[in-house]
């Protein structure tokens, strides 16, 4: 990202937009300062943080786009280049399934305490 001043500011992630602030809760949760994530994983989570942002607007339909660009030895040999179809369907995939999981996770932690005999108040 660059500030629109065109400064640079060494980010390791950022996120603009409408889905901004959740984006920018699950960059955190990934500890990209460690430098511990391959480009395919990258690309993985990106979709993932991409359908956790745009899950609050479900009522939208959207086409998940993505690209990249990595070192002169690495996939792209340092072109900004459109993930290969293989890999961009197999991210979006596995992001849909996380925000399935999600729900599943959800709707199991609300029927924890009625399947421990505890009883609602109505």
């Amino acid at each position: 990202m660059i500030e629109p001043s065109g400064l640079y500011w060494g980010y390791h992630g950022a996120a603009t937009g409408k889905g901004r602030q959740s984006a920018k809760s699950e960059l955190e949760k990934l500890d990209l300062a460690a430098g511990n994530l391959t480009l395919e994983q990258g690309v993985k989570e990106a979709a993932r943080i991409i359908y956790v942002a745009h899950e609050d607007s479900k009522d939208k339909e959207f086409e998940l786009e993505l690209t990249w660009v990595s070192s002169v030895a690495g996939p792209t040999k340092g072109r900004h280049e459109e993930v290969p179809k293989a890999l961009r369907e197999e991210a979006e995939r596995l992001a849909k399934k996380a925000l399935d999981g999600d729900d599943d996770d959800d709707e199991e932690e609300e029927a924890a305490p009625a399947a421990k005999g505890e009883r609602m108040e109505e």
